[in-house]
């Protein structure tokens, strides 16, 4: 099978400029400590010190340390077992490992100057230093490589007053991928802003374009539009677009009349948009993943790339092409690829934050034939200096890639009927791949999947926690592990237990 990486497959190693990029930015204990939580969650089960100090590269003494610290700056609920058989981890059913990066993450020098350079305080690096109870010595030497980040993505930092200096689209990206990583579904970006207003925009248009958000997908885009205009009324336009940009918008609209969706938008928050302001509004639906609900919407999708976006196009079919004939639907699998390179449409360059790259490090789903000539169309295409983000991105797009490749091999035969509710901001492919792999699990007498528009559910699967749902919470990691599974088995187990109690 050339597709899916197997246990025999060697990993093809690609060097990654983004380790470069992004060293110092977590400090290296940090890292390490993230490194041996990821392992625990990955497996429910109590894990023998060599081998975590195997995978984790680290002595048993610095894990003995790492667990000490680890100990007194988990969540609250999230408990350390540590015996003399091994180390297990519990945590929460309705939390995962975001929550975690997300504090550790919070912390980081690059974190803290751009939260308070988002709330507008207008100090200077010295008064921050006061402020915030650090040296100016330590402060320049951490700031080494918060500069070469910003670097990365063409932005730069001024110190007096504390700033960033770039295009406002390059901000808004650095921005979201900070904050929204940091606070995941919180309101970060609705300051002053209506969660309803902008939920009512985002219908409107999954309306007009015939696309599916999942709830946990609308709260991404919702965090883009909010983010926009925030920064809007603060006074801070958008830089102007690209004409590939605009053309996927002038196409759009004439199909749609999304003009429409954003002359509300803007009637109803009181904010002036432009159209500029518009076309980057629209592109940031492809930072989200969505479904698209009929075969015309795909059709459409991918005759607006072929139309306006040639080249993206003649990489995607290239990408295509090499793959194996599988019985999948080519228009579903095409536009996803299409989605994943729209992307870097909306930003110049954008270089994905630790996150992401840190959940998915050595963790590529594609066999190393395939991956090696995918590399191959990457370094062809990378020539063009606005392809050049292919080889910035390369672990993300290897994986997204295989993801998309591997839910759709999923796909290939349907459910039929399916129980609890599945949302990812992910999209449908995530959501697809995990009802597939509940019902080879699971009897329809034990767990049957409802849609999204049932009234009713007994709990809710999902990858990112939703902040307004009164129904129980699986929060699941964006890669379901083996101790997801376990912990659904378990979940199964205590909620049948509980009805038969009743009876």
């Amino acid at each position: 099978m050339l597709t899916l990486k197997s246990a025999k497959n060697k990993k093809f190693y690609k060097p990654r400029k983004d380790d470069v990029n992004m060293k110092g930015i977590l400090e290296k204990d940090k890292e390490r400590q993230l490194l041996i939580i990821k392992v625990l969650l990955s497996e429910r089960k109590t894990w023998d010190r060599k081998e975590i100090c195997k995978i984790v590269r680290c002595s048993k003494k610095t894990l003995a340390r790492d667990m000490k610290n680890l100990e007194s700056s988990l969540p609250d609920k999230w408990k350390l077992i540590n015996t003399t058989e091994g180390i297990l981890l519990e945590k929460p059913f309705d939390e995962n490992f975001i929550h975690l990066f997300s504090a550790f993450f919070s912390e980081t020098y690059l974190f803290r100057i751009c939260y308070d350079i988002y709330d507008e305080k207008e100090i200077s690096l010295a008064m921050w230093c006061q402020e915030n109870y650090v040296s100016p010595a330590t402060v320049y030497r951490k700031l080494a490589p918060v500069d070469r980040y910003l670097k990365s993505i063409h932005l730069q930092l001024e110190n007096k007053p504390l700033n960033l200096i770039g295009k406002e689209s390059q901000i808004r990206f650095l921005y979201y991928d900070l904050f929204f990583n940091a606070y995941p579904a919180h309101d970060l970006f609705f300051i002053d802003i209506s969660w309803e207003i902008i939920d009512g925009f985002i219908e409107d248009v999954m309306r007009k374009l015939d696309i599916y958000f999942s709830p946990a997908a609308k709260i991404q885009y919702a965090a883009w539009i909010g983010l926009s205009l925030t920064r809007i009324k603060r006074g801070y336009p958008i830089d102007n677009r690209s004409k590939r940009t605009t053309r996927t918008w002038e196409a759009y609209n004439k199909r749609a009349n999304l003009a429409e969706c954003f002359r509300i938008l803007a009637d109803a928050s009181h904010i002036q948009i432009s159209e500029a302001e518009s076309i980057f509004i629209l592109s940031c639906i492809f930072f989200c993943s969505k479904s698209y609900n009929s075969e015309k919407s795909r059709t459409t999708r991918i005759e607006t790339c072929k139309e306006v976006n040639p080249i993206t196009y003649r990489l995607v079919e290239a990408i295509f092409n090499i793959l194996p004939k599988n019985e999948w639907d080519a228009d579903d699998l095409m536009v996803s690829l299409i989605d994943i390179f729209a992307v870097f449409h909306a930003v110049e360059s954008p270089l994905f934050l630790a996150q992401e790259r840190f959940l998915i490090k050595e963790e590529h789903v594609l066999s190393p034939d395939l991956e090696q000539q995918i590399a191959t169309i990457f370094q062809t295409f990378s020539q063009n200096p606005m392809y050049a983000y292919l080889q910035e991105n390369y672990d993300v797009l290897m994986h997204r890639i295989g993801i998309s490749i591997q839910s759709a091999i999923e796909r290939t035969a349907r459910p039929a009927i399916l129980t609890a509710k599945i949302f990812s901001q992910n999209g449908f492919l995530w959501e697809d791949l995990v009802r597939k792999t509940i019902r080879s699990r699971y009897s329809a007498q034990q767990l049957i999947i409802v849609g999204s528009g049932h009234p009713q559910a007994d709990f809710i699967i999902t990858d990112l926690p939703l902040p307004h749902s009164t129904i129980p919470q699986l929060v699941w990691n964006t890669n379901p592990t083996l101790r997801d599974w376990q912990v659904l088995d378990t979940y199964l187990e205590e909620r049948t237990r509980q009805k038969e109690e009743l009876l």
